[in-house]
């Protein structure tokens, strides 16, 4: 405590034993003089006149309160019998109704969240969103529009009326004159669903009964924007008694206390307080709290109070007037010290004599002052040359080549010294952050050039290991699969072998797995001391000392976890700083590369999905039209040649095998649909191995004899072996297989289908010599809409869709399908369906007979 006033210690104890002896004695003896000097001159005169000041001012209030109050009582006045009238206007436009030749008004959603009117100018009208029956609404804003003309006469004669509104029980708000009303809403002041019920609009809560008239309290002017105003409305009461309709008059009453104010003295205040004693309006402006309230209590004791009352800033000459509405209380106040300062002005001369006096002791003051500062800046200067020394290493801490504080400043034991040294050290850590910060950006222009995630994480891990002086770092990424922490080969000072298949689950012990759960940074520098650290991971990656391990944290979560170990000397607080840098820059440039991964996926799938729409249009073009010029044809033949019975019964035929072509085409499509949306459901029950196979190859066995095709099924007996399956879907699958075979297999070709019973299930393979599939062609056999060749003039009909669907239905049974295939070779299809057991033959139900597909060969399937 007593080294504080040391002076070869503090050089702010030097200071002040500096300044005592200079200053404070001369300015004691000034002051002592000057103020009884002033208090013997001042206090006579004050003493004299203050009494009959007191008294002037005094009537001077109550004549200027008694004009205000009569002021006040004529304009509530005129309030009240506008709004009488406007309360009678309102109950006969209620009554007649909507006037018909006045146009409907257009309702319109306002951004605060209620309803108003448009293409009206002449008054405004808002809709409540709780209002009543549509009807009704319809009818009171056609029936307040009769008001508009009444309440701008009743407002023409009266310029301190701000508005005339009418509310109706229905929820209709019309107000005279037109104002955007979007402030209303915007500002809270109407809430959107606003109502008439009662006392919700704000009637006093204490009475029983809806007054006569109700004066609110004063409230900004947000529809009229004369500032703040009072409001004085009735309530129109409905035959049954209920609250119809209100109607309200704003006045504009602080416009009667700024534009026709009363001429105030310097300090002199009027106001308008509630009982509650809170002011309502004052000029000029004050705010009154527990003054308010005592004025209050006085005028409710009393009408008329003229007298000195002791108030928070001292004692006030105080006129007060109640008002006749509202329990108003006006009051009109003058500082006792305002009266005080008009006495100052009459004692002039004394005063005069006096300041005379103390102007020459100034003067002595002056001069001595003027002396001892010449002296005081020679000593200063001396003693803050070394500030301005450490000032200039300061200025330089961020230069290239900063400059040191000197070893004498270094050497002191005073504040100086205290200075430099934690100059020296800030220095210090300022370098460190900006190399941390600049190791940021390297790090960001390093590792955003890098595609491969391999790469990527072999730049961040040596880009950070050498930015913060360590010679081991590498990331350990989450995956959620394995709810893991994974090693991410290659790091840095790490081999790749030791990384390679480490994972780290969320609850081991591990410091890892510490920092992905509580998402903090975590500093050991004592790895092998540490209760929670993996002994086995440590050696295993060869950290023997120390590591950070810092969360990779984005906007969607933890990506995992950055670990930095073996710097020389452990890691500082500047450490674990610049690491959490580097590992918020390295999880956004990670969180950036995989979303631009998960955008180039979108991106192919979207063009796979464009070119499937393509070629399905394209195919499915030209499929439709051959069936379709086929029954069009044939219709016009019945319809006009009157051909004879043969040509009759082969039109109808034509007809009906195009039809059928249609409507498995689009079985088809549907079926796809189907299974894209996910509700294909497969109907399993127990199948004949040998009548499927047979059976679902009987259509087309008339398309391969016309081709001079053979067509050979080789499967076991009826009855020999059975399966548990959908027949009707695995029947399509081997009708299309065989189908697309006969198709592309050259007269005089062979077809072989071959069906057996294997272990845990069925196998089949459909086998031809025809004229096999493209290289190319072969990756995309089983892709929606694909074909080899593509164009409308191929020698091939199909929409590309029997093979998808082949596929989607062999998967649905829990089997797979493979094709080989060679140009001139032929294809080769083989599919495996997984069975769910044995069955008796004797329950094998028969499978249904495939739709005939169209003449000319036509697949609807394809």
């Amino acid at each position: 405590m007593l080294a504080a006033f040391d002076p070869r210690r503090s050089l702010v104890a030097r200071v002040l034993w500096l300044l005592a002896p200079i200053v404070l004695v001369p300015f004691l003896v000034f002051w002592v003089a000057a103020e009884r000097l002033g208090r013997r001159t001042e206090g006579k005169l004050t003493e004299r006149i203050v009494a009959a000041a007191v008294a002037e001012k005094r009537g001077a209030l109550r004549v200027a309160a008694d004009r205000r109050l009569q002021t006040l009582a004529a304009r509530s006045e005129e309030v009240v019998a506008v709004l009488r009238e406007a309360a009678g206007a309102v109950r006969t436009a209620l009554e007649s109704g909507p006037a018909p030749e006045l146009p409907a008004e257009p309702i319109e959603e306002l951004p605060g969240g209620g309803l108003r009117s448009v293409g009206n100018r002449r008054s405004a009208a808002l809709v409540s969103r709780a209002a009543g029956p549509a009807a009704q609404v319809s009818r009171d804003l056609a029936a307040t529009r009769r008001l508009e003309e009444r309440f701008s006469d009743l407002m023409a004669g009266h310029a301190a009326i701000s508005a005339i509104y009418v509310l109706t029980r229905s929820g209709v708000l019309r107000a005279v004159p037109w104002r955007d009303a979007r402030d209303v809403f915007g500002a809270g002041a109407l809430a959107p669903d606003f109502r008439l019920e009662g006392r919700q609009l704000g009637w006093p809560a204490a009475e029983e009964t809806v007054p006569a008239v109700h004066w609110v309290p004063p409230y900004p002017d947000l529809y009229g924007r004369r500032g703040r105003i009072v409001t004085a409305r009735v309530a129109l009461a409905s035959p049954s008694g209920e609250v119809a309709a209100e109607v309200g008059v704003d006045w504009a009453l602080e416009e009667l206390f700024t534009r026709t104010a009363e001429p105030l003295e310097a300090g002199e205040v009027e106001v308008v307080l509630d009982p509650d004693g809170k002011a309502l309006f004052a000029v000029p402006a004050a705010v009154l709290e527990a003054d308010g309230r005592r004025l209050a209590a006085l005028a409710a004791s009393q009408e008329r109070v003229d007298a000195l009352v002791d108030l928070a800033g001292g004692p006030h000459l105080v006129s007060l007037r109640r008002t006749v509405h509202a329990g108003w209380t006006y009051a009109r106040l003058l500082p006792l010290s305002r009266v005080r300062s008009r006495v100052l002005v009459e004692v002039a001369p004394i005063r005069e004599e006096s300041r005379q006096l103390r102007s020459r002791l100034r003067q002595l003051y002056l001069v001595l002052s003027f002396a001892l500062a010449v002296a005081l800046g020679l000593v200063l200067r001396r003693t803050l040359s070394p500030l301005r020394r450490l000032a200039r290493v300061a200025d330089g801490m961020i230069a290239p080549a900063p400059s040191a504080p000197a070893e004498a400043e270094l050497s002191r034991r005073d504040e100086l010294g205290r200075l430099a040294r934690a100059l020296s050290n800030l220095g210090g850590r300022v370098r460190r952050r900006m190399r941390s910060m600049e190791g940021v950006h390297e790090l960001a222009l390093s590792a955003s050039v890098v595609t491969r995630p391999d790469e990527a994480y072999a730049r961040l891990s040596r880009s950070i290991g050498s930015l913060v002086g360590a010679t081991k770092a590498w990331l350990a990424l989450w995956e959620p699969e394995s709810r893991s922490l994974a090693f991410a080969p290659p790091g840095w000072g790490v081999p790749d072998d030791a990384l390679s298949g480490v994972r780290i689950g969320v609850s081991d012990r591990s410091l890892a797995a510490l920092a992905y759960r509580t998402g903090e940074t975590y500093v050991c520098n004592d790895v092998p001391g540490d209760p929670q650290a993996s002994r086995q991971l440590a050696e295993r990656t060869g950290v023997a000392h120390n590591a950070v391990f810092a969360p990779l944290k984005t906007e969607v979560g933890t990506l995992g976890v950055l670990i930095v170990a073996e710097k020389e000397g452990g890691f500082d607080e500047e450490d674990r700083a610049a690491v959490e840098g580097y590992a918020d820059q390295a999880a956004l440039l990670l969180r950036n590369a995989r979303l631009y991964e998960e955008l180039q996926k979108s991106y192919e799938k979207l063009r796979d999905a464009t070119r499937n729409r393509d070629h399905f249009l394209q195919n499915i073009n030209h499929e439709l039209r051959t069936p379709l010029t086929a029954i069009l044809g044939w219709s016009e033949v019945l319809a006009e040649d009157r051909p004879g019975p043969h040509t009759v019964e082969t039109a109808i035929e034509q007809i009906r095998r195009s039809a059928q072509f249609l409507l498995t085409l689009i079985s088809d499509l549907l079926d796809l649909a189907r299974f894209e949306e996910g509700r294909t459901r497969l109907e399993r029950v127990p199948v004949d191995l040998g009548t499927l196979a047979r059976e679902a190859v009987e259509p087309v066995a008339v398309m391969a004899e016309a081709k001079g095709i053979l067509l050979s099924v080789t499967a076991p007996a009826s009855g020999e072996a059975s399966v548990v399956l959908d027949p009707v879907r695995i029947r399509q699958v081997l009708w299309n297989l065989v189908h697309n075979a006969v198709k592309f297999t050259p007269k005089g070709g062979r077809i072989d289908l071959e069906a057996r019973a294997a272990d845990g299930g069925c196998w089949f393979r459909v086998r031809d010599d025809g004229v096999g599939i493209s290289p190319k062609d072969l990756p995309h056999v089983f892709e929606r809409f694909r074909q080899g060749d593509g164009s409308t003039t191929r020698d091939h009909r199909g929409t590309g869709i029997g093979l998808a669907l082949a596929k989607a239905f062999v998967e649905l049974h829990g089997g797979r399908i493979e094709v080989r295939s060679a140009p001139g070779c032929g294809t080769t299809f083989d599919l495996f369906l997984p069975s769910r057991g044995p069955v008796s033959s004797g329950s094998l139900p028969r499978v249904k007979r495939p739709v005939e597909p169209p003449p000319g060969g036509a697949n609807g399937t394809e």
